[in-house]
């Protein structure tokens, strides 16, 4: 049985602080949170002035980019009844004030009436790098990495 001394930053120097793992785990949380409640417009305030959002063949850079993309995905409910698990998340260090991470997403999908399933629509990674800045913990980067989509029906 592993302890929690086993994965402490002790034995292993390179991850993040107690704190700053619960930080960057609000924040990953956060982006999904808004992009299932239709607040993606909002999910440029969680990336650093000059962030970069890669989704796809998408590349985004900067708050205007990352939130014209937000008001887009919002406008047109690109994803209606959509909803992330954001799993396995590991942080670790990248310097004084940087971290990188990965963390497992699960998307579901309600494809209407007779399209609502347990099956995830999509399994992938986000691979992340953070930027700690004067308001907190910030995305400097994010990639969705597809691992697994549900065939089309």
């Amino acid at each position: 049985m592993t302890s929690t001394q086993d994965i402490s930053t002790e034995t292993h120097p390179r991850l993040v602080s107690d704190a700053d793992h619960l930080q960057l785990t609000r924040l990953v949380t956060e982006i999904s949170w808004r992009i299932d409640h239709d607040e993606a417009a909002r999910v440029h305030e969680l990336f650093a002035e000059d962030g970069v959002l890669e989704v796809g063949e998408s590349r985004l850079r900067g708050h205007e980019e990352i939130g014209d993309w937000g008001r887009t995905l919002a406008e047109e409910h690109a994803y209606p009844g959509i909803r992330h698990v954001c799993t396995n998340m590991r942080f670790v260090r990248d310097g004084e004030d940087h971290a990188v991470g990965s963390s497992l997403l699960t998307a579901y999908l309600d494809q209407g009436q007779a399209g609502a399933a347990t099956l995830p629509f999509a399994v992938g990674e986000d691979h992340d790098r953070f930027v700690r800045t004067e308001a907190g913990w910030r995305f400097a980067s994010r990639r969705w990495v597809p691992l697994f989509e549900r065939a089309a029906r």
